[in-house]
């Protein structure tokens, strides 16, 4: 009598959950809507996972009403996922076919052969190196301030205009409760005459209310005009959980460069939440949207995380140890509108290396410099699709997060897109956790050139 006083009781509790909706379930189709078998559907915030049947059905109990985030993954197709989803029992999800970028062939190779296989060529087009110098007025180098990151440089009614991370240096007696340079950042911006002398106007973006997705810090910033708008776009930190894991790409957009700007009500990126090895499953850094055929094209740094994986070394320890300590790759999120919705490129990852995202047009393609962590480091790469990039040439002296002044005349030559910027020079000599200030570089030019 107990036993089925307890059975009941369970059977109770299930038919309560799926009458308050405590389920989600759907079919898994592929891009020409024929159902998927096999496809691994995790519920990231309970851990709980299912796999979808020969009908491509598949269904999870959720422990409440709450939304979550549910990503359907299968060896040969995109990762997919769905954000702040409420319980529903009617989901209709495609998968895309996964498709190898140039960048991820090449990486295949060096895996097998080595990093001796690299090839970059000897291209004096090509070629670059560049010469740094310290910027003057308020933003010289001073240590009490962290200044970092800084965006590409536009040129708006006779000034020059940069965005950047900013945040008081943690000492003895400036207590801050910084966990890393970028943790309790805010965007603040500054304008110069000559590109030289700068300065500093006062913040752009500000950290949110308790509870939102950018309370932590917001930081990591770049600027994009488009049709008269201005849109900042940044990483953003919810808690210190985002300073170092799973932090989110998020935007605000204004009419003027100094503003005021209008916050997005929510994230238009996320890493991919999945506890399996991929390429961007930790954080989603560096954004850069560049208008591209069309389109909008949302480049970005991806970190892995090898999480309780045991097969770690095979993505996320770093291939060719000799040129780099830690691996990283960049993806790109394409829309039709600067505000979004993104979706990540069915090619990603679309490189091999790439600390920091510099990207600019050339002729009928993207041109990009590979700064470090990974094997094509310190090259200049070209693609004529935005997604699959070839070595061009070779790099020398590149600035640490550069920011690069957006020249219209940028097609002109391959390094018209980076004759001039703004970069970082990093202080660990000062304060619990450094202090940082912003330089300028100039692209060195050869006595052809002259």
């Amino acid at each position: 009598m107990y036993m089925k006083k307890v059975q009941l009781v369970v059977f109770l509790l299930c038919l309560l959950n799926v009458v308050n909706g405590q389920v989600f379930s759907g079919i898994v189709k592929n891009a020409n809507g024929k159902k998927v078998r096999g496809v691994k559907v995790e519920l990231v915030e309970e851990n709980k996972s299912t796999i979808t049947d020969k009908k491509g059905r598949w269904s999870i109990e959720t422990l409440d009403t709450k939304s979550k985030t549910i990503v359907f993954s299968k060896e040969g197709f995109t990762y997919e996922q769905i954000i702040n989803q409420k319980p529903n029992k009617n989901l209709s999800i495609s998968l895309r076919n996964a498709v190898l970028s140039l960048a991820s062939v090449r990486e295949q190779q060096y895996v097998l052969q080595g990093c001796n296989t690299v090839v970059v060529p000897d291209s004096p087009e090509w070629n670059a190196t560049f010469v740094q110098s310290e910027l003057k007025g308020d933003l010289a180098p001073n240590r009490d301030y962290v200044r970092r990151d800084p965006s590409a440089v536009i040129f708006v009614n006779g000034l020059y205009y940069m965005w950047y991370s900013f945040s008081l240096t943690e000492t003895e007696t400036v207590a801050t409760d910084k966990n890393a340079p970028w943790d309790l950042n805010d965007i603040y911006y500054a304008t110069s005459i000559d590109g030289i002398t700068w300065s500093e106007k006062g913040a752009a973006v500000t950290r949110g209310p308790e509870g939102s997705f950018d309370h932590r810090s917001v930081f990591t910033t770049e600027i994009l005009e488009n049709n008269g708008t201005y849109y900042l776009v940044y990483q953003a930190a919810a808690d210190l959980n985002g300073i170092y894991d799973r932090n989110t790409v998020c935007m605000a957009s204004a009419s003027s460069p100094d503003g005021p700007w209008t916050k997005l009500d929510a994230p238009v990126l996320h890493p991919t939440y999945t506890n399996n090895l991929f390429f961007d499953n930790n954080a989603v850094h560096d954004p850069c949207i560049v208008p591209y055929n069309g389109k909008f094209y949302l480049y970005y740094k991806g970190e892995c995380n090898c999480r309780d994986n045991t097969d770690c070394k095979k993505w996320c320890n770093p291939i060719c140890s000799d040129k780099t300590h830690k691996q990283v790759k960049w993806g790109v999120a394409i829309a039709d509108s600067p505000t979004g919705p993104y979706v990540k490129s069915e090619f990603n990852p679309i490189t091999n290396t790439g600390h920091e995202v510099m990207v600019w047009p050339y002729k009928d393609g993207m041109a990009i410099l590979q700064h470090q962590d990974g094997p094509e480091a310190e090259t200049i790469q070209y693609s004529t699709d935005g997604v699959n990039y070839t070595i061009m040439g070779s790099v020398t002296n590149i600035p640490e997060a550069a920011g690069l002044y957006r020249s219209e005349v940028s097609n002109t030559k391959p390094h018209a897109g980076v004759e001039w910027g703004v970069g970082h020079v990093l202080n660990w000599n000062y304060g619990k956790q450094g202090w940082m200030y912003i330089n300028r570089f100039d692209l060195k030019v050869s006595n052809c050139e002259k």
